[in-house]
């Protein structure tokens, strides 16, 4: 029974797969029959994807979505989803799903009247929540300025919202009113204005029993030209969302605001040269109130923070022939401070020890960056870039109880050539270094002090003649880590990384490509000895994904299919030391080098098909392999740690995944005007 509800989405992978045959025009006049009227307009579409993403867990995502013109005054806009993933060795085999169900209906009863509902569900099985709402709505727009015939863009919309919402969780089913008002202006200031003033009040509330969800919005945007050479925006707003759930006795308010404005500023210097300016301030906030749901009941402590976020983004192009430069300079900020609100009515001693308690959090991040970038062009077909960066993040917390006090540095250079040759012959070379520094200001945390030294190279080359194609790329990178003090330095690490990618292909006939792919990834970590610059290997592990593929390719008056036979030998190796257990005794002596092998290997297929009436399927699978086993060599002398005994080394595994993904996109119906 597990076994098949594991490949249920298999089977209506495959179900679509036939559909594959009937998505043609001739199937498109079955699902809109040939009528005497002129047909209505309407647009329904379909998504779907599923997919096997490990050994037991499969997830799978199903939208459809459309638009129907039911009259020429009345339409309706529709959404339904789910969405999905569960391991089959659970009890319930689920961990996650989830539905939902969206419905607009809209009439125009006349240019400036319009009315309609709104219909909205959504469930969740993992939370065992339901909600839902039902909301009518009255709509009314005019234009702003009717005497003028040249302005007939500024208009201003009102809608009016009223219904009923309903939600279940926590064994509790609440059902209440719900109404909202929502406010649009779109203001044209003049004639040659590109931008209109935007201006949107939009609030919503539903009395659920004893709990209230509330939202309010408010914003407002104007961007202005100045002249030919500077132009601005300006873009103010304020959010609020009151959230109210249930909590063992209590019932939990969560109330959000936040205060926000930008204002951006763009000059041309001159015909060559440009300025920006980006600078937000936001001042959120959060409180957690608690209201009991009985005279028994205890009250829990209300509590909630103040935040100040500054983001200010200043940016400098150069732009020539040959030379390309971008400065940039980036500053952060961020404050939060807790508060508590005596709702407990604690006595002054009592509120003061709670509210340093909660103030240990406090606290305080300020960044800097600076960026540049120069490019130079030597010649038309060459390239020469050089990249730096330069960045401090400093954390301050001002209670002495809270040890997290911190700086971080970063510095970074990177030089990036790029060459293309003739014979359809590119190539390029990156290196690059870095240098991290991590500095806890408090003595208690100081030992966690550090040095990262890194080091990069990059080199790769394309070539693609005529019919042959070879992409070779390489990315080696060192890490140096050291610990400020010396009774830390046996955790100094040393870390080098290679990976490279090699992708061959042939295109025999314009139907008919050949291609060849392989992965590698090794990644050795040491015991670093800084001063003596020495490392003793730890552990390392490597990791081989080589895949052949053969794929053909056609097409007809219905739409293009293809076909793709081919083969994947993926293998990751775990190198080690470790001890060799006596099975007797159960004590480990002997040092034995370890590895841990598992090699996943098998066909693989993959379809896919694009028909002319607007569907698209694309469907795989890779029958998998699955074996894991050990091999070693016994090495001299004792060895304490990880151990395994002679039987432990001689178990394996072998099991056969078949691993699958299928996506579809069908357009249904179209879109075809009354």
């Amino acid at each position: 029974m597990r076994w098949c509800r594991a490949y249920c989405c298999a089977l209506w992978s495959c179900l679509l797969l036939v559909l594959s045959e009937v998505a043609n025009p001739a199937a498109a006049q079955v699902l809109v029959p040939e009528t005497t009227s002129v047909p209505a307009d309407s647009l329904l579409l379909l998504s779907f994807r599923a997919r096997r993403v490990g050994v037991s867990t499969y997830s799978q995502q199903t939208e459809l979505r459309g638009r129907l013109l039911l009259t020429p005054r009345q339409t309706v806009h529709y959404r339904l989803l789910s969405d999905w993933i569960y391991d089959e060795r659970g009890h319930p085999p689920f961990v996650r799903e989830d539905y939902g169900a969206y419905a607009l209906q809209t009439v125009a009863l006349s240019r400036r009247w319009q009315v309609g509902q709104l219909v909205h569900y959504e469930q969740s099985r993992a939370n065992a929540t339901r909600t839902g709402a039902w909301q009518a709505r009255l709509g009314y727009q005019h234009r702003l300025r009717p005497a003028t015939a040249l302005d007939t863009l500024s208009v201003a919309r009102y809608v009016l919202l009223g219904g009923a919402a309903y939600d279940v969780r926590n064994g509790r089913r609440d059902l209440g009113p719900s109404y909202g008002l929502e406010v649009t202006t779109l203001v044209y200031p003049g004639q040659q204005a590109k931008d209109p003033v935007a201006v949107r009040l939009f609030g919503t509330r539903a009395q659920l029993g004893p709990r209230v969800w509330q939202r309010t919005l408010a914003e407002g945007f104007y961007a202005r030209t100045f002249d030919a050479f500077s132009s601005g925006s300006l873009r103010l707003g304020y959010r609020s969302n009151r959230a109210e759930d249930y909590v063992p006795g209590n019932v939990q308010r969560i109330q959000s605001d936040t205060i926000a404005g930008q204002l951006s500023w763009v000059y041309q210097l001159s015909d060559k040269a440009s300025f920006r300016s980006d600078n937000l301030l936001a001042l959120p906030s959060r409180a957690f109130a608690y209201r009991p749901l009985g005279p028994e009941a205890d009250t829990v402590q209300n509590l909630g923070y103040r935040q100040q976020e500054l983001d200010t983004r200043q940016e400098v192009r150069v732009a020539s022939k040959k030379l390309q430069f971008v400065l940039l300079f980036n500053y952060r900020e961020r404050n939060r401070n807790y508060a508590l609100e005596n709702n407990r009515r604690l006595s002054p001693a009592r509120l003061n020890a709670a509210t340093e308690r909660e103030q240990i959090k406090d606290i305080s991040e300020k960044t800097t960056l600076w960026q540049s970038e120069l490019t130079w062009l030597p010649l038309p077909r060459h390239s020469l870039t050089v990249l730096g960066s330069a960045q401090l993040l400093r954390v301050d917390t001002p209670s002495k109880e809270n040890d997290q006090d911190r700086d971080e540095a970063q510095h970074s250079l990177r030089l990036v050539w790029v060459g293309r040759w003739a014979g359809a012959f590119r190539t390029s070379l990156a290196v690059g270094g870095e240098y991290r520094q991590f500095v806890f200001i408090r003595a208690s945390q100081s030992a966690e002090n550090y040095t990262d030294r890194l080091l990069h190279w990059e080199p790769s080359f394309t070539w693609a003649p005529g019919r042959f194609s070879l992409k070779s790329t390489y990315h080696l990178w060192v890490s140096y880590q050291v610990r400020d003090r010396l009774s830390e330095q046996l955790k100094n690490r040393a870390s080098r990384v290679l990976e490279q990618q090699q992708h061959v292909g042939y295109q025999f006939t314009p139907r008919l490509l050949a291609s060849l792919d392989y992965i590698r990834r090794e990644n050795r970590i040491g015991l670093l000895n800084w001063q003596q610059f020495k490392e003793s290997p730890l552990d390392t592990s490597i990791t081989h994904d080589l895949a052949a593929s053969l794929r053909h390719s056609w097409s007809g008056l219905r739409g293009t299919s293809s076909l793709r036979l081919g083969y994947r030998f993926l293998e990751q190796r775990s190198h080690g030391r470790a001890a060799l257990l006596d099975a007797a005794s159960g004590a480990g002596s002997t040092l034995i080098y370890l590895r841990s092998l598992t090699r996943q290997q098998g066909p693989d297929l993959a379809y896919e098909r694009r028909s002319q009436a607007g569907f698209t399927v694309v469907g795989s699978i890779w029958l998998q392999q699955l074996r894991t086993f050990y091999r070693y060599t016994e090495g001299q002398g004792p060895y304490v740690g990880a151990g395994y005994t002679i039987e432990d080394l001689r178990r394996e595994t072998r099991n056969l995944y078949p691993y699958f993904e299928v996506a579809v996109n069908w357009r249904i119906r179209t879109f075809r005007r009354v």
